[in-house]
């Protein structure tokens, strides 16, 4: 699957153990937490590099978490 929005920083699970900065990724619908196959679900120097960035990634989806085998930035 593609998906094309701004990958952007935000505080994720707020309230909860969970609670972390993550990375979205935000498109014309919706919001889906970005992770990296293979990369760690907290902490991805990879994908934090992407903030403020408009993107284009593929990979698969799990709910509102969109797991990206590769992506550009557009």
């Amino acid at each position: 699957m593609i998906l094309r929005g701004r990958a952007i920083k935000k505080i994720l699970y707020a309230g909860t153990k969970s609670e972390h900065e993550g990375i979205v990724l935000v498109t014309s619908d919706i919001e889906y937490k970005l992770r990296r196959k293979g990369g760690n679900p907290f902490h991805d120097e990879a994908i934090e590099r992407l903030d403020g960035q408009e993107i284009e990634g593929n990979g698969s989806l799990r709910g509102r978490l969109f797991i990206m085998d590769h992506w550009r930035i557009i």
